[in-house]
């Protein structure tokens, strides 16, 4: 396990001293939207996920039909959290690194009948135009980012005065060691192991002075976990490999969820 002198997330990362399996998302093709597979834990996440991101975007923008309320899903893998945002109304964007990635997003929208719009982008440069969107999801993808400063800023670029940023990450802590790499990883591979490097987790005070400094606000950090706690959730775990059902908690010493707002524009915080 990493020491006091790991490096913080404050500024870029040297892929070369801290790896991370990200190749590892373009073969995972069809098997994205697989409930029984390699990602079946995200799955699990998703409900908790996309009703938070949905309700802040509902209270931010006071009964502003979705439709009119412009999202970019920022490495959006297989489009879990796009096409979910698209079916309740959003006009949505997909971007990631992987075409493969991309285009098994495509696949999966299109036979659901889901309006997405999906690129192949960087976080670190997309191609979009300036103030493009109201709000940018970074859902499951800042612990991914080497140069998360650099990321952050794309992020402020694309959005527009007052827009917010929807996230969840993974705090960087003894307790998310042991649950994610592990427990999760390593023990009972629920998650592939190799595509989380616990240097590269996100202390909620680092990204608070990081958004700072690219111009936006954290308006909001809570934990987000199982509902059930860990010894109902042994038996399935040891059984079947699955989390079940997640919550929004008060716990932020593992996975977290929030969001921060632009700066340039009054609003009104939503709780």
């Amino acid at each position: 396990m990493a020491t006091s002198t790991t490096p913080d997330r404050t500024g870029a990362l040297d892929p070369g001293r801290v790896p991370i399996d990200n190749e590892y998302y373009e073969e995972v093709g069809d098997d994205w939207w697989n409930t029984e597979g390699p990602l079946r834990a995200l799955h699990e996440m998703n409900p908790a996920r996309t009703g938070y991101f949905d309700r802040i975007l509902k209270a931010r923008h006071h009964g502003r039909p979705p439709g009119t309320i412009r999202v970019v899903d920022l490495g959006c893998g297989g489009g879990l959290v796009a096409e979910n945002l698209a079916a309740r109304g959003y006009r949505v964007t997909g971007i990631d690194l992987s075409p493969g990635t991309v285009e098994a997003a495509r696949r999966h929208a299109a036979a659901s009948g889901v309006d997405v719009t999906y690129r192949v982008g960087s976080a670190y440069g997309t191609g979009l135009p300036d103030g493009c969107a109201e709000a940018v999801v970074a859902s499951d993808v800042l612990e991914h980012f080497h140069d998360l400063p650099a990321a952050l800023a794309e992020i402020e670029r694309l959005l527009v005065p007052g827009g917010v940023l929807l996230f969840d990450t993974v705090n960087r802590t003894i307790r998310s060691y042991l649950l994610l790499i592990l427990v999760a990883e390593r023990l009972l591979g629920i998650i592939k192991p190799g595509t989380h490097n616990w240097k590269m987790f996100i202390r909620p005070a680092e990204l608070h002075g990081l958004l700072g400094r690219a111009g936006m606000r954290l308006a909001e950090t809570r934990g987000l976990g199982p509902a059930r706690s860990l010894p109902a959730l042994l038996p399935g775990l040891l059984r079947h490999r699955r989390l079940g059902e997640f919550t929004l908690t008060g716990d932020v010493s593992a996975s977290y969820i929030g969001h921060a707002v632009k700066s340039g524009a009054p609003d009104a915080d939503a709780g």
